[in-house]
């Protein structure tokens, strides 16, 4: 539920989510950030 949060937040808004697990928000077309990837 708070990943959803989130990301209606950062669609609203036009921003970048900055998250770790960005496998749950990528079908929603935002804009993600993952500071550990590799």
């Amino acid at each position: 539920m708070i990943d959803g949060l989130l990301a209606a937040t950062a669609l609203a808004h036009d921003w970048t989510l900055v998250t770790r697990n960005g496998t749950d928000v990528m079908s929603t077309g935002l804009r993600l950030l993952d500071p550990f990837a590799r």
